[in-house]
């Protein structure tokens, strides 16, 4: 058990707490010690707190949770995500906790690791120390079932991105495709044009052909499937980004990438379209894969983390790759541009998709050189802003 941190404010050693009277016998008390084994024993993590900030005490299992933890104290960590600006609240003499309230966490590393609580706040008066108010944070993993509702999600989520990504390449494929017929079209029309006061009979079967092929292409261009529309929410990056791994996993496996996740743990939520916001960050991890996929590349890294700057939410994605040249940085962004070897797998539109997803949420999207070589990719989102869709 972890006594507080402060010395100038040391509380008391716990007292023995007496037993209320039974059948007649005295009253009872509990040895020194024993208390703090009990809670030690305990299998929720229980961590005792002044209302001041201060951590009294806590158990062993609150610090197995807080290992590896790379946010500071987990109690702050915890309240601040419950309670932002917790300090103040608790402080209020009406404060009356909370109960069961779940929390998601994204810890740092290798690999990305969420885990899930459930928790609780009560204020207390505490006898052990001294009779001062306290207050009494308990902390429950339920990862387990969640984890199941996960792979489940995933599966759908997965199959959802892969749908979306094809029909994305369809609708900018047959774009792109009308776009370069409508070319000859005009072409034929300015001919026609030239030549429609000495050759009149010619120039009205040119015109009716000209016009039967403005015909089609109209119908061509409804067959375009449109996008799917989707409402705009409260969104947490961290959460976003840690599908995109869980859904690019077989990909960095089958290439023997290794993924550094460093997520700062509380970040503002920004509003946006959750779909499309998977597929911006699923068509950066795509492009690091590429990168990192070469023939004969021996270092295979990525690393992804999150900062707040302000009011906006940033987004790193760096890879150890060849990188892309200075010259090429904006170019890459147009429609079906790819510096890839293999152009009848890399389409070229997974950039210009990423960064239209950047704009319409009015962010900002951009390539330049990672640290240690390779390419970065920083994406910057406004918090709480609404898409132009929306607004």
């Amino acid at each position: 058990m972890k006594p507080e941190s402060n010395s100038s404010s040391q509380s008391a050693p716990l007292r023995p707490v007496p037993r209320a009277p039974c059948s007649g016998h005295a009253p009872e008390t509990l040895p020194p010690g024993l208390l703090e084994a009990v809670v030690d024993e305990a299998p929720l993590a229980l961590a005792l707190i002044g209302v001041d900030g201060r951590i009294i005490f806590d158990n062993h299992e609150y610090e197995k949770l807080a290992a590896g933890l790379d946010a500071g104290e987990l109690a702050y960590l915890v309240l601040e995500m419950a309670l932002p600006g917790w300090r103040q609240i608790v402080a209020a003499p009406a404060f009356k906790g909370f109960h069961a309230r779940e929390l998601r966490i994204d810890y740092p590393g290798v690999a990305a690791a969420s885990r899930w609580f459930s928790c609780s706040l009560r204020p207390i008066v505490s006898g052990a120390v001294r009779g001062d108010p306290c207050l009494l944070l308990v902390i429950d993993d339920v990862s387990g079932p969640h984890q199941e509702q996960e792979k489940m999600r995933l599966a759908v989520l997965r199959a959802h991105l892969l749908e979306e990504e094809h029909a994305d390449v369809l609708r900018e494929s047959l774009s792109a495709a009308l776009f370069r017929l409508e070319g000859p079209l005009n072409m034929l029309g300015s001919i026609i044009n030239l030549i429609r006061h000495s050759e009149p009979a010619m120039s009205g079967a040119l015109d009716s052909a000209l016009a039967e092929g403005r015909e089609r292409l109209e119908e061509l261009r409804r067959l375009i499937p449109l996008g799917r529309r989707e409402a705009s929410i409260l969104v947490n990056l961290n959460e976003v980004l840690h599908d995109v791994l869980d859904v690019s996993t077989p990909r960095l496996l089958q290439n023997g990438i290794t993924v550094s996740w460093r997520p700062t743990a509380i970040l503002p939520a920004i509003t946006g379209q959750p779909m499309r916001l998977h597929a911006l960050f699923k068509a950066l991890v795509d492009n690091a894969i590429d990168a990192l996929s070469g023939r004969g590349w021996k270092t295979r890294e990525m690393s992804l983390s999150t900062h707040i700057s302000e009011n906006y939410v940033q987004v790193f994605i760096d890879d150890r790759g060849p990188g892309i040249p200075a010259e090429l940085r904006l170019k890459v962004f147009e429609p079906f541009f790819t510096t890839r070897a293999s152009h009848g797998q890399h389409l070229g539109t997974g950039l210009s998709r990423a960064l239209e997803i950047a704009c319409e949420h009015g962010g900002a999207l951009e390539l330049a050189g990672a640290p240690g070589g390779g390419c970065r990719a920083f994406v910057e989102l406004p918090a709480g802003h609404k898409t132009g869709a929306d607004e």
